[in-house]
């Protein structure tokens, strides 16, 4: 049977496009760690949490730049960190350069998480290796971690 491709991939008929090649492989491992993480009991994360998580520094980082490095808005970001504290994920406390703002900062339940995360995470790997190749996945991890430098600016036409 063909792999079916969405109604986008398909309008230029010269091959998937990378874009949501690259979007199905972080469904792929977000899906695995996700689906792993809930056998051993860990409440699985909505996709807005997930990705917020994965943004905060370890040292604390303001609502303002989460909401820049996801994309979104501060209300968004807001609540985003609202639902990671109900969950005892994160916590918000001072931030010791500036009087008027707050850090959010990974609670130590979230490094046990991370942990196990990490663990499963290389699990994944060791399967994508049995099916595609190891050579295949070392190819892929120095593609994808390689400089790509700036995206090409928009027209101003």
């Amino acid at each position: 049977m063909p792999q079916q491709r969405t109604a986008f991939e398909t309008l230029d008929q010269d091959g998937p496009l990378l874009g949501p090649l690259v979007r199905k492989a972080y469904r792929w491992y977000r899906d695995g760690v996700q689906s792993r993480l809930a056998l051993q009991g860990d409440p699985a994360l909505s996709m807005g949490q997930f990705e917020m998580f994965a943004q905060v520094d370890w040292d604390g980082t303001s609502i303002a730049e989460l909401a820049r490095r996801m994309g979104t808005t501060r209300q968004s970001a807001h609540q985003a960190v609202r639902e990671l504290v109900q969950a005892d994920l994160l916590e918000v406390g001072p931030d010791p350069s500036s009087a008027r703002s707050k850090l959010v900062r990974p609670t130590a339940r979230a490094a046990d998480r991370l942990r196990a995360a990490r663990k499963v995470l290389v699990e994944l790997e060791d399967e994508l290796a049995k099916r595609l190749g190891l050579d295949r996945v070392e190819q892929l991890r120095e593609i994808l971690g390689a400089d790509w430098g700036t995206p090409l600016p928009r027209d101003a036409g």
